[in-house]
C-alpha cells in the first residue's frame, strides 16, 4: 500500500473534475425538472421538521465516527492507542480522498500516509486498513442480503432496468471482492493460480502487455492481505467489533436519507398522503447506495442522483419535492460530508506537518526516558 504524501497537483485536478461533475449534474437536474430550482431546495429545507434535520447532520458526523472507532479497535489490538481524534482524522482522510478519486481509490492510501506519519509501521497500517476494508465489504453484503429478504418487492417495483442493473452489478462487484478476500484467507496459492490463468488469458488477447509486472503486483497484494489477516486474525473480538462498527457506519449513513424523508413527511402537506413504513424507506435508501457502487466516477456523482430519483419516484410523485429530497439527502450524505471530512483532514495535515511535525517522535522519546 502506498504511503506517499498526497499530491497537491493531483488533488487540485481531482477536485476540479469533481466540481465539473457536480456542476453538470445540477445543470441536468435544474433543466430536466419543471418548476424545480435552488429556491425549491431552500424552501424544502426550511419546511423540514428541524429535529429530523439535526439528526441527519448528527448521522453524517457519526458515519465518520464509526469508521474511526473501527480503525481504533484494530489499532489497539496491535498495540497502538491513538485516541478518537487521531482515528477520526484517519477516517476523514479516507472519506475525503475517496470522494475525489475514481472508484474511491485514494481513500486508503491517504489514511495509510497519515497513520505511518503518526508512527504506525507500514506493515501494521496495511493490516489495519485491509482488515477494516474486509469488514466494510462484509457488512455491505450482509446488509444487502437483509434488504432483499425483507423487501424484495421494492426492488421488483423499480421501473428502470438500468437502475436494477446498477444495483445488481454494484453488489456483484462487492461480492467478488469479498470472495477474493475469503479465498486468500483459505488458500492464497489457489488465488495465484487463478490470477496466473487470467493474466495469461489477458496477454493472449493483447489486453495485458507485461505479464510479469501484473503478476508481481497481484502477488504482492495477496501477500499483504494474507499477512494483514494473520496479524489481526488471532483477535476474534477485534474482528467482530470491527464488523459491527462497519455495519453501524452503514446504518447511520442510510439513516441520513431516512431522517430527511421523515422530516419532510412530518411537515410538508403535499407528502401527507404518503403511506410507507420505516423498513421500506431504509430499503429504498439501501438500494440507492448499492447502485452507486456500479459507477467508477468520483463519489458516483450524477449516477447517485439519477438512481435516487428513479428509486424514490415510486414514493414521491411530486417531481419538485422528489428532486428537493434528493438534493437535500445527497447534500448532507455526500457534499457536506465531503467538505467536513476535507476540513478535518486539512486541520490534521497542518497540525502534523506545520505546527508540530515531530509530535509523535517526542512522545515516543518521552516514554523511553
Amino acid at each position: 500500500m502506498e504511503t506517499k504524501k498526497p499530491s497537491l497537483t493531483k488533488n487540485v485536478i481531482n477536485v476540479i473534475v469533481l466540481l465539473a461533475l457536480i456542476g453538470l449534474t445540477f445543470y441536468i437536474i435544474l433543466h430536466n425538472s419543471d418548476g424545480f430550482s435552488l429556491a425549491s431546495v431552500g424552501q424544502f429545507i426550511a419546511d423540514i421538521h428541524y429535529p429530523f434535520l439535526i439528526g441527519a447532520f448528527l448521522c453524517m458526523i457519526m458515519n465518520i465516527g464509526f469508521k474511526a472507532l473501527s480503525l481504533g479497535v484494530l489499532s489497539k489490538t496491535l498495540g497502538y492507542r491513538k485516541g478518537i481524534l487521531k482515528n477520526y482524522s484517519y477516517a476523514s482522510a479516507d472519506i475525503y480522498f475517496s470522494a475525489i478519486t475514481p472508484s474511491a481509490t485514494g481513500g486508503q492510501p491517504a489514511s495509510a500516509y497519515y497513520m505511518v506519519k503518526d508512527g504506525i509501521p507500514i506493515s501494521h497500517t496495511t493490516a489495519i486498513l485491509s482488515v477494516n476494508l474486509l469488514m466494510y465489504t462484509a457488512s455491505l453484503i450482509v446488509l444487502a442480503v437483509i434488504t432483499f429478504i425483507l423487501r424484495p418487492n421494492l426492488f421488483v417495483n423499480i421501473d428502470s432496468w438500468i437502475v436494477k442493473a446498477c444495483i445488481i452489478i454494484g453488489l456483484l462487484v462487492q461480492l467478488l471482492f469479498l470472495s477474493v478476500y475469503v479465498m486468500i484467507m483459505i488458500s492464497d496459492k489457489l488465488v495465484m493460480r487463478i490470477a496466473r490463468w487470467m493474466v495469461n488469458l489477458g496477454a493472449a488477447v493483447h489486453i495485458i502487455k507485461n505479464k510479469k509486472e501484473y503478476l508481481s503486483r497481484i502477488e504482492a497484494s495477496v501477500k499483504r492481505f494474507k499477512n494483514s489477516v494473520s496479524l489481526l486474525g488471532h483477535s476474534k473480538r477485534a474482528l467482530i467489533g470491527s464488523f459491527l462498527l462497519n455495519f453501524a457506519e452503514r446504518i447511520v449513513y442510510i439513516s441520513i436519507g431516512v431522517l430527511v424523508f421523515y422530516g419532510a413527511l412530518y411537515n410538508i402537506p403535499e407528502l401527507a398522503g404518503v403511506k410507507i413504513d420505516l423498513i421500506d424507506i431504509y430499503a429504498l435508501e439501501a438500494f440507492c447506495w448499492f447502485g452507486a457502487y456500479c459507477v467508477p466516477l468520483p463519489g458516483a456523482v450524477g449516477a447517485s442522483e439519477a438512481i435516487f430519483n428513479n428509486v424514490f419516484k415510486m414514493v414521491i410523485s411530486n417531481s419538485i419535492l422528489l428532486s428537493a429530497t434528493m438534493v437535500t439527502t445527497r447534500g448532507i450524505n455526500f457534499y457536506i460530508s465531503f467538505l467536513f471530512a476535507g476540513l478535518i483532514t486539512l486541520i490534521h495535515h497542518v497540525k502534523t506537518h506545520i505546527i508540530d511535525p515531530n509530535i509523535d517522535n517526542k512522545r515516543i522519546a518521552d516514554k523511553k526516558a
